[in-house]
């Protein structure tokens, strides 16, 4: 039976816009074909979601790939924030519905830059932080692991006290589901722009039916 419900955050919680955010980095200097390609964040980039490196050496680093004389923290905050297209209320609300039946926990990578925004009253339509919608938040670079890694789903395994098989966890990655199915998870796959609220109720019904 599941208890527990783990959300990744872009394409899941919020419409992500990657081309949005590629066009920002990009005109800050960024080769995001290197550092941001199809295949996942590396170098520098990798190391902020990993918790590697802080936001400030981010910006240095940043800098010094940019050829620029400094990169400021909002600056670099503008350029990642460019994924974040829209919050969906109705997403929320169903975060905050699930909340009255399951433990729902945030898994997601990600850096101090998009949590800054995350964790402030911006976050939502409602000016509540994101905290508000979840019991537990789990961001790659304060674990210091990253999706896929197999560390990364036992870590939140072990910190919740929860079973894999009682876990639930959705992504917009085919890559983060396997693994989170190959430790024994259940595996929710997301689409690209999927309202996913009535597919996820529906799986939560025949779950609780299938006792």
């Amino acid at each position: 039976m599941i208890k527990n419900i783990l959300f990744d955050m872009g394409g899941v919680v919020f419409v992500q816009d990657t081309p949005e955010a590629f066009r920002r980095f990009r005109a800050m200097g960024i080769d995001t074909d290197y550092y941001m390609g199809a295949y996942g964040q590396k170098d520098f980039f990798l190391e902020l979601e990993e918790g590697k490196i802080d936001a400030d050496e981010f910006c240095l680093r940043m800098a010094k790939a940019t050829e620029r004389p400094s990169v400021s923290w909002d600056e670099a905050q503008y350029c990642w924030l460019g994924y974040v297209k829209e919050v969906p209320l109705n997403r929320l609300h169903a975060l905050s519905r699930l909340r009255e039946h399951y433990q729902v926990c945030l898994a997601s990578n990600t850096n101090p830059f998009i949590m800054d925004y995350m964790r402030s009253p911006r976050f939502s339509a409602e000016r509540k932080p994101i905290s508000d919608y979840f019991d537990a938040l789990y961001c790659s670079y304060e674990m210091k692991h990253c999706k896929p890694s197999s560390d990364f789903f036992e870590y939140i395994l072990k910190d919740g006290h929860m079973k894999a098989d009682e876990c639930l966890f959705l992504d917009d990655s085919r890559k983060n589901v396997e693994a989170a199915e190959a430790l024994g998870l259940h595996g929710f796959l997301v689409g690209p722009d999927e309202d996913w609220t009535d597919r996820l109720d529906t799986l939560l019904q025949a779950d609780k039916h299938a006792l």
